[in-house]
């Protein structure tokens, strides 16, 4: 029984994982003008944010609900069950920072993603910077004590949240190229809200709220692509303020000149 409840809160992290990357819809055309053969074209779109934000809320609302003392107080031992009380890793502390590394190891083996190198740093370093000021806010106002008798920093879980902006980040880069590696960053990141849990460092319901928060933050920064075109390290051209010489220097036996070109 225990055991099933362990995996059955893994079964929920997967399902809602997969809710949230359902944000394309499928259009169908049909060409009347060549009817041999027949064939039914697919063309992929975005669809509208709400659809991204789906899997997110449900974790958010699962969390909420999950929150009451009678059932929170009851999960923890439950969740815990399968390993023992003086059980800590800090493997927790690491295996965050996968989905990224993953990401950048992809960059440098030259697999195409949706974005160049600069914009998947921008967009990472704006999503976690949202992130942590959501969930550090929700911390200190809502000062919720931790399991183990810790700070009151438990609701939500910053690492989790942190492990799901990477994850996230990584399936939206290369969910279109890369299937297997865009969906390998969310091993990584439940694996960091599970292991937070085993260490007794959080509740289950931090992890719900903080996988849902981190997930719901990056998909709202991919999908309005927020200071997509700032790059100080790109000069544009101006061909207005650009001036171009040339000198082609001409002898002959009774003259030395030249042509000068003036291009602006």
């Amino acid at each position: 029984m225990k055991k099933s409840i362990f995996f059955l809160l893994l079964i929920m992290f997967y399902a809602a994982v997969g809710l949230a990357q359902n944000d394309t819809i499928q259009i169908t055309s049909i060409k009347t003008i060549d009817p041999t053969p027949f064939k039914v074209p697919q063309q992929k779109i975005n669809a509208p944010f709400y659809q991204r934000a789906i899997g997110p809320l449900f974790l958010a609302a699962i969390s909420i609900d999950l929150m009451r003392d009678s059932i929170k107080y009851d999960l923890q031992p439950r969740f815990r069950s399968v390993v023992k009380d003086s059980f800590r890793t800090h493997v927790d502390d690491w295996i965050h920072y996968a989905p990224v590394l993953t990401m950048y190891t992809a960059d440098l083996l030259n697999v195409p993603a949706k974005n160049t190198v600069w914009n998947q740093t921008k967009f990472l370093i704006i999503s976690e910077a949202i992130t942590s000021g959501i969930v550090w806010s929700l911390k200190v106002g809502l000062g919720i004590q931790r399991p183990n008798n810790g700070g009151y920093t438990a609701y939500p879980s910053g690492h989790t949240s942190q492990a799901f902006v990477q994850s996230q980040v990584l399936f939206n880069e290369f969910r279109e190229t890369a299937p297997l590696l865009a969906s390998s960053g969310f091993l990584f990141s439940i694996s960091t809200g599970a292991l937070r849990v085993l260490n007794n460092r959080h509740w289950v319901p931090d992890v719900l709220l903080g996988a849902g928060i981190g997930m719901l933050v990056t998909n709202a920064v991919y999908y309005f692509e927020p200071l997509k075109n700032w790059n100080p390290f790109h000069k544009k051209k101006n061909k207005h303020s650009q001036l171009d010489v040339t000198f082609a220097p001409r002898i002959g036996s009774s003259f030395l000149g030249g042509h000068l070109n003036f291009k602006f």
